[in-house]
Order: structure tokens, then sequence, then C-alpha cells
């Protein structure tokens, strides 16, 4: 029989690491409801970031999902996951930086991604997945909570940016709770959440991604500027492609939701 998290992680020696912002969960039942809005079962395929001692593991390991794969960057948690290897042998374990793994190296099915993301690179992987979005069923991520008000935040808004609006593009997203400082040790300083997001039936092809980068840049960076101004350089014709859209020439950044983003990048 396995012993407790915390019990665990001190057995092997291992304590949270500031450079790979490492704040660990000692708290099984909250990994346990982690999981369970991850809807995991039989047939999913899933991947886990930054296990650190590995609560998450073992409640994922726990609904007995088709296989997992952990990443984990921090040599000194290698042993640990050994041991719960020895109790759960579908466990698969790679060594390396979670920014370096494409997820077609993971599994040639779709993948489930649950994870603790270390806040330092939680956006950055993000992102990442985004673009490979080919490859996942869903993602059932713990972020700051800043981040995840970000990423479901609607038009109009002024914490709506990039972020929000690619996440909404490509993924049905939904904020499933919040999470208090107290439950990590160490405790930061700030609240988490746990975001869902499910990749949508129909995401725009390549060369609309592309320019729908170069133009939500463009619009973000001169946020303050009305679209038919930072928009200027990337499309000379803007004020007849806003006009085609029913667009006030007016709006700011903020203003225009997702689709219209999608609708712009395609006429340009």
């Amino acid at each position: 029989m396995l012993l407790s998290i915390a019990k665990l992680a001190s057995k092997h020696g291992i304590a949270p690491l500031k450079k790979y912002g490492q704040n660990f969960i000692f708290d099984e039942s909250l990994c346990d409801k982690i999981v369970k809005f991850a809807q995991i079962d039989k047939s999913s395929n899933v991947l886990e970031i930054g296990p650190g001692p590995a609560g998450l593991t073992r409640s994922i390991l726990k609904s007995a999902p088709g296989s997992l794969c952990v990443v984990e960057t921090d040599i000194r948690c290698l042993p640990l996951l050994e041991e719960i290897k020895d109790s759960y042998p579908l466990l698969e374990i790679k060594h390396g930086d979670a920014l370096k793994v494409p997820l077609s190296e993971i599994n040639s099915d779709k993948i489930d991604i649950v994870a603790n993301l270390p806040y330092n690179i939680g956006s950055q992987l993000l992102t990442n997945w985004l673009c490979q979005i080919e490859h996942v069923n869903s993602m059932t991520l713990m972020l700051q909570k800043e981040v995840v008000d970000r990423i479901v935040a609607s038009n109009n808004s002024k914490i709506y940016g990039r972020l929000s609006i690619f996440c909404q593009i490509f993924c049905e997203v939904e904020k499933c709770f919040d999470v208090s400082p107290k439950a990590f040790y160490p405790e930061p300083k700030i609240w988490s959440s746990i975001v869902r997001l499910v990749p949508k039936q129909n995401f725009p092809e390549a060369a609309v991604r592309n320019k729908l980068e170069q133009i939500t840049q463009a619009a973000f960076s001169a946020r303050r500027k009305m679209i038919k101004s930072s928009l200027g350089k990337i499309a000379p014709n803007i004020a007849e492609i806003l006009h085609t859209l029913n667009l006030d020439q007016s709006l700011r950044a903020e203003n225009l939701s997702p689709q219209d983003y999608i609708n712009i990048a395609k006429a340009v």
C-alpha cells in the first residue's frame, strides 16, 4: 500500500523548488475533484505535466484511464514515480522539458491533458498545445486564477485579450472552480483555478491561424487605438474590410469577438 502523498514526498526527500515553479498539493480529495472534472475513463490517454509528489497522478490512476504518461523535469521525483509505477504498471514516466515534448510523441491517439501547471510556464504550455490542437481530446488545467479569468473572458472586458481569443477560437472553455492558496505547500500569494478546454469540431486552417497571430498581435499591442488604425499596416484596405463585415471602424481591440477576428483574418 502506498504512503500518503506527503509521506511519500518526505520519504524521497522532495521539497518544492522555486526554480521549477513548484507548489505541491498534498490534499487527496482536491486531486480527486480535479480528476472528476477531467471526465477520465478507460478510453482516455492521459498526459500529466510536472507530477511532482504525484498526488494528481495517483488520482488519475485511480480513475483507470487507458494510459497515463507523466513528463517530469525534476530528476528528484523520478524514484517516487517509479515506486508508484510498481503499483500501477500502466504509468509511463518521461524525464524531460514539457515545452520540448510534441504531443504526437506521447500517443498516436488524441490526448486528455490533466495537470497542475507550473506558474512560470503555464500560459506558454497552453499556447504550445493550442498549436497542436489536432492531438488534443481535452485539457483540464490548474493555472493562476487571473490567467483562467483571462481565458474565459468575454469581449468588451478589460481582461479580454489574445489568450481569450485563441482559447475560445479553438476550444469550448469552462472555468470549473477556484483553489485557495492554502491548498498548496508552500502557499503561493495568489489563488488558482481549474479550467477545462475541449477542442471544437471545426477551427481555422493554418493560413488563417497565421494571419490571426498577426492581426491580434497588432490589435492588442495598441489596444487603446481604434482598429482601423492598429490594423492599418497589416491591411491597408482595413476600412473596406470592416465595412463589408459590418464592424464599426471606431471599435478597439477588446470590442471584437473571437468570430470577428476570424472574419477579419479570412478577409485579409
